[in-house]
């Protein structure tokens, strides 16, 4: 009795669970058709139906039927070799003149065998000197077209080995120590977040202040607003040095204000006191007179 399908939910709704049963009843299709063929319509057993069984049957008649195709092969070229070689002793000049040169190199018993082996070898349609000498001529350009697609590839194999070099230079010179990241680095990241975010917040700022400034209408300058200022810079220059001159006079004072007094007052004395002087002088210089 044969396992009942599957038809629980996960098979009814699973797409792959389908194909993957149905690719393994074609294969067990095959299979039965062709033990069939060899062992007389006997069926497999029951317990016997599994996936390795299944696998072991598949590779089994897929070399089974490649075997049948080169004996069927090797039969048709024997058989073909053999209507030539009845054909020579019949007297047909032709063929025998063609597969004379073949049949020469060839002793005993083996001559078919070898005959036989060399077109399939060739896979030559038939045992005609001109076809095996085609096949034997389309062999040597393959065998050259191999070649030339070796000396190829050994040639890339020599171009990737070079990069490959080359590469593996490039990645021990990146793995020196001026190529290596800092050991702060996690600290100097911070620092760059904080420092661009702080940037940023800045341009932001200069952006609005310039965008305030950009609304302000600016005044307007005349030439008459220009002298009259330079003017009033020009006098308040002179009062300026004026002032300057004022304060000169009170720099050697001390910075305390009595004490400033006091050296003010014994200057006035010495003042009053060169004044008494000076008109003590002039009265004596009338009386000489």
């Amino acid at each position: 009795m044969e396992t009942p399908p599957d038809w629980t939910a996960t098979a009814l709704f699973s797409p792959s669970k389908a194909r993957f049963q149905q690719a393994q009843a074609r294969d067990w299709a095959s299979v039965d058709s062709w033990l069939s063929k060899r062992y007389a319509s006997k069926r497999l057993p029951n317990f016997e139906r599994n996936e390795d069984t299944l696998q072991a049957l598949l590779t089994l008649a897929t070399l089974n039927e490649g075997a049948d195709e080169q004996r069927s092969l090797i039969d048709r070229v024997e058989k073909a070799a053999l209507q030539a070689h009845s054909k020579r002793l019949n007297g047909d000049a032709a063929a025998e003149a063609d597969l004379q040169p073949l049949l020469s190199g060839l002793e005993g018993d083996d001559a078919l065998a070898v005959l036989a082996e060399t077109v399939v070898c060739l896979n030559s349609p038939s045992v005609d000197l001109p076809t095996m000498a085609n096949a034997v001529v389309d062999l040597t350009a393959q065998k050259f077209a191999a070649e030339q697609q070796v000396r190829r590839a050994e040639d890339q194999i020599r171009t990737l080995r070079s990069e490959q070099s080359k590469v593996s230079k490039l990645l021990n010179d990146l793995k020196d120590d001026a190529f290596q990241p800092p050991a702060n680095l996690l600290e100097l990241t911070a620092d760059w977040t904080r420092n661009s975010k702080h940037l940023k917040a800045k341009v932001a700022e200069y952006d609005e202040r310039l965008t305030t400034l950009r609304a302000i209408p600016r005044p307007k300058i005349r030439i008459e607003h220009v002298v009259s200022q330079t003017d009033d810079l020009v006098k308040s220059q002179a009062r300026l040095a004026e002032l300057q001159g004022e304060l000169d006079a009170f720099q050697s004072l001390p910075s305390d204000p009595k004490a400033a007094r006091a050296k003010l007052e014994t200057a006035r004395e010495e003042l009053r006191r060169l004044t008494r002087q000076r008109d003590e002088l002039f009265e004596h210089l009338v009386d000489d007179g």
